[in-house]
């Protein structure tokens, strides 16, 4: 990257907005982020959390809080056995510390609900911030509200952030932004954000290793830098504070198989070889820049860089087969259909909510890259920037949990998008205002108008005659405790959260033959006597919502008389019996002289 210059193309600022900005920038996030969230807000108050994940977070928390420490297992799933979910410790942590005030008065339950709840608006307050940081030395600061005003309200980042949702999807955007904005500083110069560069990096991948792709294109850009000026120092700090990080993080919160335990969707000794592999280069290029000049400093550069990373790929070749490592082929439909999040954007209404606005983003990032074609300095970063856009919607095409990030890029380019307006339309300002409440309004409003058609256009559907409300139905399952419960699995964390039963199975790919003997149970013709694939669940009772009817991935394509529809049907098979029924639920007791 070459000194700082001022231009249409590339203009940086110096000084960096107060600490007060950003703060204020959080603030309002927050604010827009609850208030998003109105139609959700009662039932939050009332102990209702959006998704199974929030349910299941919450689960964790609490056995951990009576076993002493933070655990990766869950205890009353998988029919009894221990459930292994390889979610970070870090986000955990952070819950616990803005629980641990309000223990005293509250107690712990209701603590961790509240803290829990607040994790979605003060992850949406990072976020904002974060992207301004990221954005403040490209542009005036007089635009970095815009990620506060934009980023609550795209669906892309507003299907993670919700008011009752507790998950760390927006979190770790946030970690790769601050991560992405030290990066861009020590590449202008300011070494010390090397270290800062670094450590966020880490704190990212510990939080997910999905951030993974996006954290190594801005250490990459700053290695592209590198070849027009020296940089190895800088670069040297960044790998020791990155790879610091991921060693201590991996001492501190190892995988369930411990230390050596090769884990894909967690921290564990891929990522922390990782680390090590980026300390190395960057030593490499700290002594390239001082032993070495002219053209072979660029050949050998490119060489370690190149050599370390296919080194580390090829020691754990999984990495690059990302989500479709962890489950085996002939399971992945199955499993993947019950989840909302790993369904791919096949209507029109979900490719412009979750990819328009990263679509406008890449449409801008190839101007400015076109704008700055004479200057492959400047226009290679912008290629970098366009690659991981790129990565971020066709990861988004094909599973919809990484939506967050076509949207965090498009939000985070915005308000070099206004400064560019503000500059080429300086002598018509009404023009120039005319167009950036455009920009700022346009991603925001037309990622809602195709889906608004497509209802508006679509006969009603026929509505269930009841709803599903397990939290009404908690007193008809109290004789459940300490029974193994046949139930949707998507069910299964707030049954586990609310009552003392345990589940069969749930959709945690750790507990995959758990939930294929749940699926399997559900699926199978229910006969006279008791099936097969019901008995080797080991279940006691079997609950059921009827005003779900037989819209469920889970028995798409059933054999005709899986049990299933004929409890949707409300004609139960001979060996159950019906217990009670509340909050739109059956309860049954499989009847012993059934069982063998």
């Amino acid at each position: 990257m070459p000194e700082m210059r001022a231009s249409a193309d590339y203009a940086f600022q110096r000084k960096s907005p107060p600490a007060s900005a950003y703060a204020g920038m959080a603030l309002a996030a927050a604010v827009i982020t609850v208030l998003a969230s109105a139609t959700t807000i009662p039932a939050v108050l009332h102990g209702t959390l959006i998704d199974p994940d929030s349910y299941m977070r919450l689960v964790r928390l609490r056995q951990g809080l009576h076993a002493g420490h933070l655990l990766n297992v869950v205890r009353r799933d998988d029919s009894g056995q221990l459930l292994v979910v390889e979610w970070s410790r870090l986000f955990d942590a952070w819950i616990m510390a803005l629980a641990a005030p309000l223990a005293p008065l509250l107690g712990w339950h209701r603590a961790l609900f509240a803290a829990g709840v607040a994790t979605g608006p003060l992850s949406a307050g990072l976020l904002a911030a974060a992207l301004g940081f990221a954005a403040a030395p490209l542009t005036e600061g007089r635009w970095l509200w815009a990620p506060a005003i934009i980023a609550p309200l795209l669906p892309g980042i507003r299907s993670f952030n919700g008011f009752g949702v507790v998950h760390y999807h927006i979190a770790q955007v946030a970690l790769t932004a601050l991560a992405l904005g030290c990066t861009l500083r020590a590449g202008l110069g300011a070494r010390r954000m090397g270290w800062a560069a670094g450590m966020f990096g880490g704190l990212a991948i510990w939080l997910m290793p999905e951030t993974m792709p996006f954290v190594m294109l801005g250490y990459s850009a700053l290695g592209y830098a590198w070849l027009f000026r020296p940089l190895g120092a800088t670069l040297a700090r960044l790998g020791a504070g990155f790879a610091a990080i991921l060693w201590v993080a991996l001492w501190i919160d190892p995988p369930h198989g411990g230390w050596l335990t090769p884990e894909i969707d967690r921290l564990s000794i891929v990522y922390a070889m990782l680390g090590l592999a980026v300390s190395i280069v960057g030593i490499c290029l700290a002594g390239l820049d001082r032993k070495v000049h002219g053209n072979s400093r660029m050949g050998l550069g490119i060489a370690a860089a190149g050599t370390a990373f296919a080194a580390w790929l090829a020691t754990y070749p999984t990495v690059a087969l990302g989500p479709y490592a962890l489950i085996p082929v002939r399971e992945m439909h199955a499993f993947f259909g019950g989840i909302i999040e790993d369904q791919p954007a096949t209507t029109l209404s979900l490719a412009a909510s979750r990819l328009a606005p990263g679509l406008l983003a890449l449409a801008y990032a190839l101007h400015r890259a076109w704008r700055c074609r004479h200057a492959p300095d400047i226009a290679g970063l912008w290629l970098i920037l366009i690659a991981g856009l790129a990565l971020a919607l066709g990861l988004t095409a094909r599973m919809m949990i990484f939506q967050q990030y076509p949207a965090a890029f498009a939000v985070a380019l915005a308000p070099l998008a206004l400064d560019d307006i503000s500059r080429h339309f300086a002598a018509r300002p009404s023009r120039a205002a005319l167009l950036r409440v455009g920009l700022v309004w346009a991603p925001v409003v037309l990622v809602y108008v195709p889906g608004m058609a497509a209802a508006a256009l679509r006969p009603d559907p026929a509505k269930p005659a009841g709803h599903c409300s397990l939290q009404s139905a908690t007193r008809l399952l109290a004789p459940t405790a300490g029974q193994i419960v046949l139930t949707d699995p998507g069910l299964v964390p707030e049954l586990i959260y609310r009552t003392e039963a345990i589940g069969v199975g749930s959709l945690y790919h750790h507990g995959l033959r758990a939930f294929m003997r749940d699926r399997a149970a559900w699926r199978t013709p229910a006969g006279a006597a008791e099936p097969t694939a019901v008995r080797a669940t080991e279940a006691t009772f079997v609950l059921f919502c009827a005003a779900r009817g037989n819209d469920s991935a889970l028995v798409a394509g059933a054999k005709q008389g899986a049990l299933w529809h004929l409890l949707a049907a409300n004609t139960p098979p001979p060996w159950l019996k019906r217990v009670g029924q509340a909050g739109g639920y059956q309860l049954y007791l499989i009847r012993q002289q059934a069982k063998p």
